[in-house]
Order: structure tokens, then sequence, then C-alpha cells
């Protein structure tokens, strides 16, 4: 008898602490490990809330994974735009970085249309 009430209330306490909002258990994993004989009624609000927060949780990061690849996607198309565009040198043409003119043709154009030599960029990418 005694036996039956020690073991009604460990189930009343696990039940209670289950069903605590503040309690953070992954169903499957509570699921894993509840003895077979618990009716899953015992543990109703626990299944709702944990069901609720694994389908917030893959919205969410439904979400993120589309404004990551939004982001991706204007980077590229801002990319290509860069790319795209003709960049005339003149002799009046001189680097946004060191302030002289062009020898060459080899110069390298930042997003805001700024043109800089090769090796400015990479002192620009050093300081």
């Amino acid at each position: 008898s005694s036996g039956i009430n020690a073991e009604y209330g460990l189930l009343e306490r696990a039940v209670s602490f289950l069903n605590e909002p503040t309690s953070i258990f992954s169903y499957s994993e509570v699921y894993r490990v509840i003895p077979p004989s618990w009716p899953i009624s015992l543990i109703e609000p626990f299944v709702y809330r944990s069901l609720g927060c694994q389908a917030h949780q893959y919205r969410t990061s439904r979400i993120v994974k589309g404004l990551s690849e939004l982001e991706w996607a204007r980077t590229k198309a801002a990319r290509v735009n860069c790319t795209s565009r003709l960049v005339k040198l003149s002799s009046g043409t001189y680097c946004a970085f060191c302030f002289h003119p062009f020898s060459d043709t080899s110069c390298s154009v930042a997003t805001s249309g700024q043109v800089y030599h090769p090796n400015c960029v990479s002192q620009i990418s050093i300081t």
C-alpha cells in the first residue's frame, strides 16, 4: 500500500512538473521515457505547449531562412549590378584612396562608384 502511494506521489509530482509552464522539455524525449501505462491526458498541457513550441521554432527557422535567401539575392543583384557597369578611365580619373591618376586600365570599383588602384584596395582592407 505504501509502495503504491509512493508511486502515485512520484507520478503526481512528475506530471505537475511537466505541466508547469516553465518546463522546457522536448515532447519526443519525454514520450520516450514516460511509462506506457501513463495516459497522455495526464500531460496534455505539456503536450500542447511542447508541440506549439516546436511549431513556433519551425516557423521561425523558415522565416530566418527566407530572410537569409532574400539578403543573398539582394547581395548577388548588387554584385551583378556593380560588375556589369562600364567604367571610363580618363586622364582626369584619380584613385579615391591615393589620389594618383591611373596609368593603366586595371582598377577596382566600389559599390559607391569610387575607383581605386588594385594595390590601394588591399591597403584599404588592411587599415
